[in-house]
């Protein structure tokens, strides 16, 4: 299989595990970014610049695209607490695909998108989601919850915290699920798609009057309630922490703390909160099939033992979504 196809973030979690696989099926990868590579990191990505204020340049970058994987976002909005520039840079992204003729787009959203949420977060992903929807190029989006691999922090922070805190706090009751990803699972949705035809269980959200605009959600065979995988993670990295449950309030509160001594915010109010509203879940299927539980007890031992930052000890690369 030969061709181009363009990842934003091609150099982070996401983006490098898409990167990869489609060097896998034969392909060659360009990325967008506003930065260099740096050691460790793949050297057969085609490295273009990204300059959000230079229409033709953006539009050049897609010359040739035959795929187009978005996995561009901010995790916490801008410094004003909004979306809009998240959003607004989507549809710049989108604008110069479908410009330069790219055969189709694989966007990378979130599960629950609506524009009914009561989170910013999720409103600002479905703006993304309907602009997708509009458009003439063929499109799937991916819906993942959560992620765990390759380069995330999630699991990995985790357990670093009940490795080192005398205890740990759980937001509410604990009996709320959550339903990670692998991120090579994740890739694997996104280049190789949901194959409805051979896996008709596959759990589609929406296919538009059998149009070319699919939604999947990417979710993990296994949905543990938060509780349990904090208790999974204790038992497998041999933590004695003692577990208490604790109003939300006051998980935030600690983690703000926590957050100041390690110069990171550790956790965002509506993340935590959402998780607990059970958006961190899904039904249907698993369109994932790497063990959440399975891959805790064969990492567990490199789990936790230093805390990573994503502000400081990996530089987070313009289109890498977090």
């Amino acid at each position: 299989m030969d061709g181009v196809d363009l990842v934003t973030g091609a150099f982070g979690n996401a983006g490098s595990a898409i990167a990869a696989q489609l060097g896998e099926q034969g392909r060659a990868v360009r990325t967008l970014t506003t930065r260099s590579p740096e050691g460790g990191e793949p050297t057969d990505i085609e490295v273009r610049p990204l300059d959000w204020d230079d229409a033709t340049a953006l539009k050049d970058a897609f010359d040739g695209v035959e795929t187009f994987y978005n996995t561009y976002w901010m995790r916490l909005g801008d410094r004003h607490g909004s979306y809009d520039l998240a959003v607004q840079r989507c549809f710049q992204l989108i604008e110069a695909a479908e410009s330069a003729g790219v055969e189709r787009i694989v966007h990378v959203s979130i599960a629950h998108a609506s524009h009914r949420s009561a989170y910013p977060y999720f409103r600002a992903k479905a703006k993304v989601e309907e602009r997708l929807e509009l458009s003439d190029v063929p499109t799937l989006v991916v819906r993942p919850t959560l992620l765990f691999g390759g380069q995330s922090v999630l699991l990995n922070n985790l357990a670093w915290a009940l490795r080192k805190l005398p205890v740990f706090a759980v937001a509410g009751r604990g009996d709320y699920r959550v339903r990670p990803i692998h991120v090579d699972d994740l890739a694997r949705l996104c280049v190789l798609g949901p194959h409805l035809d051979d896996e008709p269980e596959v759990h589609v959200d929406r296919l538009i009057d059998a149009s070319p605009h699919l939604v999947v959600d990417a979710v993990g065979p296994d949905r543990p309630t938060y509780m349990d995988l904090v208790r999974e993670i204790r038992h497998a990295t041999g933590s004695r922490v003692l577990i208490v449950r604790t109003p939300t309030p006051a998980v935030l509160a600690g983690s703000r703390l926590i957050g100041a001594l390690v110069r990171d915010q550790v956790l965002d109010r509506d993340e935590l909160v959402s998780t607990v509203k059970g958006l961190a879940d899904t039904e249907g299927p698993p369109t994932g099939s790497t063990s959440l539980l399975g891959w805790i007890r064969d990492h567990a031992g490199d789990l936790g033992h230093h805390y990573h930052n994503e502000r400081t000890s990996r530089p987070v690369p313009a289109g890498e979504s977090t």
